[in-house]
């Protein structure tokens, strides 16, 4: 008895844990056969232990799958062959092992016989077991198990039941384990060349509604006219912006001029081709700043050179 509930309470606290850990599961519905072998002291001069009194009930259950590993249900059951009118109400929770299609599992729970002409009419049992199960098919579960019942107080009957029944799964969907494939031999790694793209930077910042470059910025000018004319498989793109005020077409336009003007210098004072350098305007569209604020337009009103090469490396 004290083995029979510590295992139980082992289970339904498991049970209960992965119940409330566990989202993926799904509700079933049981058909069963249960065979009990009742205690020879429950009915007066009826041997209820022999196979030709022993109570035969059909049973329907409800129960949840939490995951491959947990379930637990409640089943509802009732004498069909009237040998001893008896009828069954049970709780279980079920622990299965293993991955394969067919799992062993053992189980625990608590119940609730009811056996006409018995020294007492009604009794409440714990009761542990184990059994086995298949799946036939993604919904439908094949479950057979023994179960011994020990009456809590009382008498301190003894029963054993023999189940077989058919479970179906609602909305469950078998997942079948993914075959680990054999990782072909790799080839030693060969050397190969490919291209590397690297960029420089030059950042022109311009006063509201101008495009006119500022001294300031000769620094920057004459070094990137140094990469420009050392490097001459390079080319450079420069990208004109505004800050918001102004219309849309209009800081357009301002954006276009503001890219030419760093065109024009570094053609015209550096010597560097014309048809090496691209230009672009993009308007208001790239802000890199709030342009809510004074600092923030100041910011955005500008002209950026990037400067494309490429080279190649081996790996």
């Amino acid at each position: 008895m004290k083995a029979i509930s510590i295992l139980l309470a082992g289970l339904l606290l498991s049970a209960s844990n992965i119940a409330l850990a566990e989202t993926n599961g799904n509700v079933y519905l049981g058909f069963g056969l249960s065979s009990l072998s009742l205690d020879g002291e429950r009915v007066f001069d009826v041997p209820t232990r022999s196979p030709g009194h022993t109570p035969k009930t059909m049973n329907l259950l409800l129960g949840y799958q939490f995951n491959d590993r947990w379930s637990m249900d409640a089943t509802v059951g009732t004498d069909v062959t009237n040998n001893v009118d008896a009828n069954q109400f049970s709780i279980n929770g079920f622990r299965f092992f293993g991955d394969n299609n067919w799992k062993p599992f053992i189980s625990a729970g608590l119940s609730s016989f009811g056996v006409d002409e018995a020294l007492e009419d009604r009794t409440q049992q714990a009761q542990a077991g184990f059994g086995i199960s298949g799946d036939f098919s993604d919904s439908i579960e094949f479950r057979a198990g023994y179960q011994h019942f020990v009456e809590l107080g009382g008498e301190s009957y003894n029963d054993d039941v023999i189940t077989i029944g058919l479970n179906w799964h609602l909305g469950r969907t078998r997942t079948d384990p993914v075959p680990v494939a054999k990782m072909a031999p790799q080839p030693e790694s060969v050397p190969v060349e490919k291209e590397v793209v690297e960029s420089f930077e030059l950042l022109v910042e311009f006063d509201f509604d101008k495009y006119q470059i500022k001294s300031a910025y000769k620094p920057q000018f004459d070094k990137i006219s140094k990469t420009l004319k050392e490097s001459a498989d390079i080319s450079i793109t420069i990208e004109g912006h505004t800050c918001w005020l102004g219309t849309d077409s209009y800081n357009l336009s301002l954006s276009d001029q503001r890219a030419a003007a760093v065109k024009e210098m570094l053609v015209q004072d550096y010597g560097v081709p014309a048809d090496r350098i691209n230009v672009v305007g993009f308007g208001e569209s790239r802000p890199i700043a709030d342009n809510n604020t004074q600092a923030g337009r100041e910011k955005n009103r500008r002209a950026v050179a990037v400067i494309l090469s490429t080279r190649m490396v081996v790996e």
